[in-house]
């Protein structure tokens, strides 16, 4: 095979490992972020349910201090009951009576409701706990993963860069100028695969006297229709008969 066109087969495969490595080093923020903004969704969950939970706590509890209130008016208006000296006035004590006794029985009810929502309320409470603790742990042990490989990613990449400098070196500035525009104009793939007799990347037929000539990878040559270097393999080749 001609060394060029083995060199530039080199430094595709190189391209195509950087290329992924930075994709992933760029997603890997992002992935970070989704996590903690899912955990953040989480104790905002619970720390709902408990200020849900709370509120409702306070409201039983102001309206066991209001049927305290009406008790003791009550009581208070029993005893003045014993001092009046009219009948009017024995009626208008009677009257107030009923009318907080009425207020009690009727915060009653609302102190029941409000057990009944209390029950639900502490259910949901405990449940968002349990998920906050199980996905605490998960969404953390993520992080810490997604933290590592960015880490390692890193270090794969300057690896890689590195031998891609020593790959570029052996190409002639002619060579490696044709291989980056056409890169930078293929997004990235310049050296492709015959696949069959067609390009293996925009999968046009060869001509046949292209196709013969790439048999033996003995020059540098390229698609008539999207410009790509091409290289044959055996390999590729066999599976695609058999296909």
């Amino acid at each position: 095979m001609n060394p060029d066109l083995i060199t530039l087969i080199d430094l595709q495969r190189l391209d195509d490992i950087i290329r992924g490595l930075e994709a992933e080093v760029l997603s890997l923020p992002q992935t970070i972020s989704r996590l903690e903004a899912e955990l953040a969704g989480d104790i905002q969950a619970v720390e709902t349910c408990k200020k849900n939970l709370d509120e409702n706590q306070k409201l039983r509890r102001r309206r066991e201090s209001d049927i305290t209130g009406h008790r003791d008016k009550i009581s208070k208006f029993k005893d003045q009951t014993i001092e009046v000296k009219t009948n009017e006035q024995y009626k208008a004590l009677l009257h107030e009576i009923e009318f907080h006794e009425a207020d009690i029985r009727k915060t009653e009810d609302q102190i029941l409701a409000e057990m009944i929502d209390s029950e639900n309320l502490t259910k949901s409470f405990r449940e968002a706990e349990q998920t906050l603790g199980k996905e605490r742990s998960r969404i953390q042990q993520e992080i810490a993963q997604a933290t590592r490989r960015k880490e390692e990613d890193a270090v794969k990449l300057n690896e890689v860069r590195g031998q891609r400098a020593a790959i570029q070196a052996k190409l002639s500035l002619q060579l490696y100028e044709q291989y980056e525009r056409i890169a930078r104009f293929r997004k990235g793939q310049a050296v492709v695969v015959i696949d069959d007799t067609s390009c293996g990347a925009c999968h046009v037929k060869l001509r046949p006297q292209v196709y013969a000539e790439a048999l033996h990878n003995a020059q540098i040559l390229t698609c008539a229709s999207c410009g790509r270097i091409l290289y044959y393999a055996p390999s590729v080749a066999s599976e695609a008969a058999t296909a």
